[in-house]
């Protein structure tokens, strides 16, 4: 080969290098760039909605505590009174050997005329038994799902058992049971 022929080989290699710098080479790496820049954008995305979701995580889970609080403190405020219900679950039996005797007897409600006060079912329970059956009606009115409040309890022995050794006592219990007449409305 002569020396003008490799010149000309040598133009015609540097003109097709740069004519593929140009043609290919460069918008590609114009592409690759604004590729590179689009994926960091959504990776940036990505982690912030991880973080959201993991936000969005524990606020479900302070709601869920919150609510397992209320449910396992707060005693509901029911529409109306619903006195028998609460006799339902206050009722013991009546054996002959625990409990003798349980009468229930409801008090007329005070209505309130201010606005979003509570009205209350006052609700009487006398009752001839021992010490035990007492003490669980008591509890049973404080651990009931729905606000009723112990106003008085009254035990006694009666009069015909004094000398013994019997377990009966006397029992007045008094409750009350707040409603809300305007959540019912």
């Amino acid at each position: 080969m002569t020396a003008r022929k490799e010149k000309w080989m040598l133009i015609g290699t540097f003109v097709l290098a740069v004519l593929v710098t140009f043609c290919f080479a460069v918008p590609n790496y114009k592409t690759a760039t604004t590729n590179v820049e689009e994926a960091r954008r959504l990776e940036d995305r990505i982690n912030k909605l991880e973080r959201r979701q993991v936000e969005v995580q524990n606020l479900r889970e302070e709601y869920d505590a919150l609510v397992l609080q209320v449910e396992n403190e707060y005693k509901k405020v029911p529409a109306s009174p619903d006195t028998a219900q609460i006799v339902q679950a206050l009722s013991l039996e009546v054996d002959g050997m625990h409990v003798l005797d349980q009468s229930f007897v409801a008090g007329s409600t005070n209505n309130q005329t201010k606005s979003g006060a509570f009205s209350v079912q006052p609700l009487a329970i006398t009752m001839e038994a021992d010490f035990e059956s007492i003490f669980s009606v008591i509890r049973q009115a404080e651990s009931m799902g729905r606000l009723v409040r112990v106003s008085s309890v009254r035990i006694t022995r009666p009069d015909r058992d004094a000398d013994s050794s019997s377990a009966i006592l006397e029992a007045a219990v008094g409750l009350h049971a707040p409603f809300n007449p305007m959540e019912g409305r």
